[in-house]
């Protein structure tokens, strides 16, 4: 099966949504011909966010095209609260080109907006049967418009199937209860063996004793790092325990720094800023718990990583984070930073019930977040979605 897939946003920018394509795609290449579609990126995101430590794992062609024929250049198009979707002109004609060379049994496209005209043209115009996965900032939330969940459902109605990262982000698109299409969850990579929990506590000067509270997370305004810090603070106050390790660079780090002097913890706090891929899995294997608060989550990509380690959570609930986490964690509401404290407290100080919660969020991860799982759900999507296609094998 040839399959075309198109993102908005790939490596070298480095973040959840570029990995679940990076690993979605390089597990269906083993099989299929893959062939990923994806715009240049400017310097500036490349500078700030990009990395080359992801570039021996393409193993599939990526093809690039200039994104300068967009809807989102038509003047006062912030003002029309998303009356005018973002669609990508030259999204549709880069596929138009890559459908003629390479000829797919299946286009899949990731994020409607902006890209998700181009999936229906390749459907209705082109003969391509598509599907449209929906994830991240297609579901309403902070600096999405309310208004693009008509042009996101128009598109759904002409399009062969689509795929949604969780049952929050089909809820918050297509209505509560809908049917629509598939939830397939994002995969995350489980344990080797091969980690050194060990080595990373040494480096961080954790005594192996010393709980270890792992946090990993853009520090961007939505992920409210502040009341993390500040959870931590009445943590550390009732158990005098405790080291939290914040994984993590953005815009952010200056007043958390400042934060953490405000609140006396500097001892007690790491910011460890980037953590590159070769040594992830040994802060995973190294933590005692992690924990994540943040204010908008259509999965939730580290929360199912601690937990494929077999680490217990502490999160908040909102969007899809209590999806993920389930019984494999303590859920406390979000911006309680009392609560959240409490629940880590109670973590650190119960081991029997952080052994619990550490198992139910292994077995649960093995069952629903494992990527060869994850990749046989998309390709039984995909080949139901090429069967329609005269050119399908």
């Amino acid at each position: 099966m040839r399959i075309l897939v198109l993102s908005q946003t790939f490596l070298p920018v480095v973040g959840g949504a570029e990995l679940v394509v990076l690993e979605l795609c390089r597990r269906l290449a083993a099989r299929h011909e893959v062939r990923l579609l994806t715009p240049s990126l400017p310097d500036g995101l490349l500078q700030e966010q990009g990395s080359n430590e992801y570039d021996t794992l393409v193993t599939f062609p990526v093809e690039r095209y200039h994104d300068r024929i967009s809807f989102m250049k038509i003047p006062g198009h912030r003002w029309t609260a998303g009356t005018i979707p973002p669609f990508s002109l030259s999204a549709v004609a880069a596929v138009r080109r890559a459908v003629k060379a390479f000829r797919p049994h299946v286009l899949n496209v990731h994020y409607l907006m902006p890209t998700g005209l181009a999936g229906l043209a390749a459907e209705q115009w082109l003969g391509v049967p598509t599907v449209v996965t929906l994830s991240g900032r297609d579901a309403p939330g902070p600096g999405v418009p309310l208004l693009w969940r008509w042009w996101q459902r128009a598109l759904l109605a002409g399009v062969s199937d689509a795929t949604f990262i969780s049952h929050y982000c089909r809820d918050a698109i297509c209505g509560f209860g809908s049917q629509t299409g598939h939830v397939i969850h994002a995969g995350v990579e489980m344990p080797s063996g091969q980690e050194d929990g060990r080595q990373i506590r040494r480096q961080l000067d954790i005594p192996i004793d010393e709980p270890f509270i792992f946090s990993l997370q853009r520090l961007a305004r939505e992920k409210k790092v502040d009341v993390l810090l500040r959870a931590f603070h009445h943590c550390y106050r009732q158990t005098g325990r405790g080291v939290l390790v914040l994984g993590g660079k953005g815009p952010e780090e200056p007043a958390l720094r400042a934060l953490v002097e405000e609140l006396g913890i500097g001892k007690q706090v790491r910011l460890a800023g980037y953590i590159p891929r070769h040594t992830l899995g040994s802060f995973y294997s190294a933590c005692d718990l992690f924990a994540l608060h943040s204010t908008f989550e259509t999965f939730g990509v580290v929360l199912a990583q601690a937990m494929a380690y077999g680490k217990p959570v502490v999160t908040v609930r909102n969007t899809a984070l209590p999806e993920v986490a389930e019984d494999g964690g303590l859920i406390v509401e979000t911006g309680d930073w009392r609560g959240f404290g409490d629940a880590m407290a109670r973590l650190i100080v119960d081991e029997p019930l952080r052994t619990r919660l550490g198992q139910a969020a292994g077995e649960r991860a093995q069952k629903l977040f494992h990527w060869d799982r994850i990749v046989e759900q998309y390709e039984a999507v995909f080949k139901r979605a090429a069967r329609k296609s005269d050119h399908a094998a």
